[in-house]
């Protein structure tokens, strides 16, 4: 019996397993994907390989190598084109919606990026140079995928927690929990780590999270009762962190700037504050806030980015912090100490902002 006991055993396996396959079946190219590929494979974890033709069939097969599954997929060569040309093609608008991927096509524009080609005529080492070349693009609908995620979780866990029956806390609780770990897939894509199986969440923050990101802090809001000793308050604290992971997607890590240079995770003890009852979703041309149930604000990057900073800060720490990021993108250039000042009486006006700070929206 051959014994895989790595992630590296099992990629060598799958290697000469997807050799064999496209060789006896006439494809013109093979690769591998999935969690063991990038670096994330458990002991059960399968294999998946994908033969791509000009001509092929494509359908589905399920094998065995031992105790290992292989999982093998036929692919035409048209479909992966399509998909590529999808991928980068037209944007994710506010004003028109529409043309986005689907999970399953999002995640095979991924394997694809991020596969181990095994054997290939050439096309399939062009369309990944075509996603290489616009990394973005590809990040972006990732992001794109988990924000919205991460929205309609934090949806429920708001209208849950609202009702007088003490059995809706339980899902509640699920909810934010959920509500977290989909911002934490988010911002796992802003940092380059797009693999999409939800399970490899941790590990994924742990190797290319943001530095300074308290990891141990969303550990611990996955992991305890939030319903143990203050279930509001508890129920506050995942959904306000999966704001802060959403929002630093939605504006450094939209924009393709190092979330690293997110300033803090945590809510300082200044006047300013964000409403904890919206939630953002990222286009290419703006940040909508959206309150599950209610209203929803349709804003500028560099407004959403004033918002965003607004994190138990005084005025005067926002208009620092937003000149400061202002240096990293074009789309923050205009980020001026009037304009902070501004766009804090908007969002003040707006019911974007809590706090006395808010209230005076003052220097």
């Amino acid at each position: 019996m051959t014994v895989v006991a790595s992630a590296a055993d099992r990629v060598r396996l799958g290697r000469s397993i997807a050799a064999r396959l496209a060789a006896s079946r006439n494809a013109d190219a093979a690769f591998l994907a999935g969690s063991s590929v990038v670096g994330l494979g458990s002991a059960t974890s399968d294999i998946d390989i994908y033969l791509v033709g000009s001509s092929v069939e494509e359908e589905r097969q399920q094998l065995f190598a031992d105790t290992i599954r292989v999982d093998v997929q036929h692919l035409s060569l048209d479909t992966l084109e399509s998909l590529v040309d999808r991928a980068l093609g037209a944007g994710l608008r506010s004003d028109h919606p529409g043309g986005a991927l689907s999970d399953r096509e999002t995640a095979l524009a991924v394997r694809l990026r991020t596969g181990d080609i095994v054997t290939d005529s050439g096309a399939l080492a062009a369309l990944r140079q075509r996603l290489a070349e616009h990394p973005l693009r590809l990040s972006r609908r990732v992001m794109n995928n988990w924000i919205l995620a991460a929205f309609f979780a934090a949806e429920d866990c708001l209208g849950l927690r609202q009702s007088d029956s003490p059995l809706e806390l339980e899902p509640a609780a699920f909810a934010g929990r959920r509500a977290l770990m989909c911002a934490g897939k988010a911002l796992a894509a802003a940092c380059g780590d797009l693999y999409f199986g939800e399970k490899w969440v941790w590990r994924q923050l742990s190797r290319n999270g943001p530095d300074g990101f308290p990891f141990a802090e969303f550990q611990r809001l996955l992991r305890d009762d939030p319903l143990a000793v203050d279930p509001q308050a508890g129920l506050t604290a995942l959904t306000s962190f999966a704001q802060t992971c959403l929002i630093a997607t939605a504006t450094l890590g939209w924009q393709g700037i190092d979330v690293s240079r997110w300033p803090a995770w945590r809510a300082e003890s200044g006047p300013l504050r964000r409403s904890p009852v919206f939630f953002p979703r990222a286009y290419d041309d703006m940040v909508t806030l959206v309150q599950p149930g209610g209203r929803h604000f349709r804003l500028p990057p560099d407004a959403a980015l004033v918002w965003g900073l607004c994190h138990g800060r005084s005025a005067r720490a926002v208009t620092e912090y937003a000149q400061q990021l202002a240096k990293e993108s074009p789309t923050y250039a205009g980020l001026t100490e009037e304009r902070c000042r501004s766009l804090r009486t908007e969002l003040r006006d707006a019911g974007l902002l809590t706090g006395p700070g808010a209230q005076q929206g003052a220097m």
